[in-house]
């Protein structure tokens, strides 16, 4: 035994005994570190000495190793880092900098060719037989999506003509993504940084024009002026939609009717093109170049204005739309519904003035206009006191969505975990569709689903048929209780109290009493009348709006899309991006955001995710600040629309964070002022 271990051991009042026994047995710095507790603690009976043994054998053990050994390992570690033995660190962090290898300049993604289908409404993918199929390119990872375009249209038609054949002249193109929304400027990296694939895959959309399109233009990616809609006078809107029905049926003019709800706050300007107006077109001219334009203002002004042969006016309809469908037609479901989706109008931005608390209302209002549904939507949210929130763009656009989907499920949908619309008496045809395309510019523009739908109603609609499990979405559709009686049921039959059974299913007007056998087939024919039957006039009116995005979401996908949108405690954590590096102060801040996380229930993690990103869905990655502010200040912010979190650092205990979090998340509204 060395020596130095020996003064040590006796130091810490080890017997002699124990000392020699050590000696005795050859046990000495060396091997100590390599022993078990339990091995260790034949020969040294107290803990603390065990502990403080191995601890000072280790430390004697480095000591003894050899410097020039220590020097040369770190030498070849240093050579092999930076390249040169000895290299200052400066040097080295610009040589990293410079190293190309590290900087991937060229990304892979995958094209493909949809084109519309007018039978069934809705985009179709073309196969490789027919000149379509999937082609994979290396591009350079600042190409925009404008010139991904260019190279998909010499892809599927090369010197303008496609295999099938078709004449690219003929048709309207732009560039779609299942994965999220594109914009036209938008470059390849970008696209790879917010989606997170692992390979980009974008289509090329092609839909045929028609003779009122124009041919130098497309219709999807137009750009105009921004019409500015305030949705909140409802007296004005409704005294200007009164008048406009009376003047249809009184006098039926050949000219173009347009009610400007927009003019109220004197936003409408005439350029080139119309601005969208709010309200659908109701009459069209054959022999006059007149537009009749109603205002909103508190009297009627009607002006003429002559029409630029260049206005690009695309959608024309020889007869006036109905407004309203009867109430024996909407209760029986034979409405005056279209059998396909209108051509889509030409692209241009809106935007719309929504009251904070009656999303639901103000956007259907807003959306029974067809022409919204290309069109690009902004949002401004007025608060109860009458101001505009600062707020303004994406996170804006989510939260209002997140808003009207919540009153959605409130207002008109029947179902516990899964919800079902229900035939309301004052939802008729109109109604429904503009719904339809609520879902449409969501999904297309801010990529929000509404994922508590059933699956089953969901896939009626987009692909017309259902695959799913109508016995599992019946139950996720009853309450917890009736659903434990029914598991129970279906688990042992025998065992279950028939009573209790038969009044389960009377309340779903069960017809028949069920056996062992029968009760399975009788659960999912009941599934189909509650989620099927019941609101097939809803799926009717749906189904030609939103075939877009059936073309853009397989329907082999929808159960994993909708499952990955969901958020659970483990989905949250992994969007949480911290700094690299944090002081103690922001470590124990991030510890608390993460244990809270951990103990919220589900309610409370949509309302954490909506605080953040505005969108109570699993969507986009979150950037965590730390600032420092006075314990008056304190309190979590967030920026939506960069999905930032900023935490403070003023925090004595877990219990503080906590309850001021709960205090934000409970609230029953959050204002916008980030610009």
């Amino acid at each position: 035994m060395d020596t130095r271990l020996r003064e040590f051991l006796t130091e810490r009042k080890v017997e002699e005994d124990v000392i020699k026994k050590l000696e005795d047995e050859n046990i000495d710095e060396t091997v100590i570190p390599l022993m078990t507790d339990s091995d260790l603690a034949k020969y040294i009976p107290k803990v603390g000495d065990r502990v403080s043994t191995v601890a000072f054998c280790r430390q004697a053990t480095l000591s003894r190793t050899s410097p020039s050994r220590k020097e040369s390992i770190l030498s070849r570690l240093r050579q092999r880092l930076t390249g040169a033995e000895g290299m200052p660190p400066k040097k080295r962090l610009s040589q990293w900098a410079e190293n190309t290898n590290a900087k991937r300049t060229v990304r892979r993604i995958e094209l493909g060719w949809m084109d519309f289908d007018e039978e069934k409404g809705g985009f179709k993918q073309v196969k490789s037989v027919s000149g379509g199929g999937t082609r994979h390119l290396s591009v350079d990872k600042n190409e925009t999506v404008a010139n991904i375009k260019l190279m998909a249209e010499n892809l599927f038609f090369p010197n303008g003509i496609s295999k099938k054949p078709k004449s690219l002249s003929h048709y309207s193109t732009h560039i779609e993504s299942s994965q999220m929304h594109v914009d036209a400027s938008s470059t390849v990296d970008e696209l790879y940084k917010q989606s997170k694939v692992k390979i980009l895959r974008l289509y090329l959309c092609t839909r045929k024009k028609t003779q009122q399109q124009p041919q130098d233009v497309e219709a999807d990616h137009a750009i105009t002026q921004p019409s500015v809609v305030d949705l909140t006078d409802n007296e004005h809107n409704q005294a200007a939609d009164d008048l406009l029905v009376e003047n249809i049926n009184s006098e039926p003019s050949n000219h173009f009717v347009i009610n400007d709800g927009a003019s109220i706050s004197g936003y409408l300007e005439l350029n080139d093109a119309l601005p969208w107006d709010g309200l659908p077109i109701v009459g069209e001219s054959e022999d006059s170049d007149a537009v009749v334009i109603i205002s909103g203002d508190n009297r009627v002004d009607i002006s003429v204005v002559e029409l630029n042969p260049e206005t690009p006016f695309t959608e024309k309809e020889s007869d006036p739309p109905h407004h309203t469908s009867s109430l024996s037609a909407g209760l029986t479901g034979e409405a005056n519904i279209p059998d396909q989706a209108p051509p889509e109008p030409r692209s241009c931005p809106v935007i719309l003035t929504v009251r904070r608390g009656h999303c639901l209302t103000d956007l259907i209002s807003a959306f029974k206009d067809s022409n919204i549904i290309s069109s690009e939507v902004n949002i401004k949210m007025l608060l109860p006191n009458g101001e505009l929130e600062q707020g303004e763009g994406s996170g804006v656009l989510r939260d209002c969505l997140t808003e009207f989907w919540m009153d959605f499920y409130d207002s008109c949908t029947l179902g516990v975990e899964v919800k079902v619309p229900f035939i309301r008496h004052d939802f008729q045809c109109e109604e429904w569709q503009a719904i339809a395309r609520v879902f449409v510019v969501g999904w297309k523009q801010a990529g929000y689903f509404p994922v508590k739908l059933a699956i089953p109603f969901l896939e009626e609609i987009l692909y017309g048929s259902t695959t799913s499990s109508l016995k599992d979405s019946f139950l996720l559709y009853v309450s917890q209780e009736e659903r434990s009686v029914l598991l129970k049921a279906l688990d042992d039959f025998s065992s279950v109290d028939t009573d209790e059974l038969l009044e389960v299913l009377d309340a779903h007007e069960c017809k028949q009493v069920p056996t062992k056998d029968t009760l399975l087939p009788v659960l999912a024919q009941i599934g189909h009348k509650v989620i099927i039957q019941a609101p097939m006039f809803v799926i009717k009116c749906w189904r030609p709006v939103v075939g877009s995005v059936a073309g853009l979401l397989p329907p082999e996908g929808l159960h994993h899309f909708i499952a990955e949108k969901k958020p659970t405690v483990k989905t949250v954590k992994e969007l949480l991006i911290f700094p690299e590096e944090m002081t103690a102060a922001q470590s124990t801040v991030s510890r608390y955001l993460k244990r809270y996380i951990g103990e919220i229930d589900f309610n409370y993690l949509q309302l954490f995710l909506r605080f953040c990103t505005g969108s109570n869905l699993l969507d986009k990655a979150i950037l965590i600040e730390f600032i420092e502010t006075t314990d008056f200040l304190r309190r979590p912010q967030s920026h939506t629309c960069g999905c930032v979190l900023k935490l403070p650092l003023g925090y004595h205990s877990y219990p503080d964070f906590r309850s001021e979090f709960n205090s934000i998340l409970a609230s029953s509204m959050w204002v916008m002022d980030v610009v």
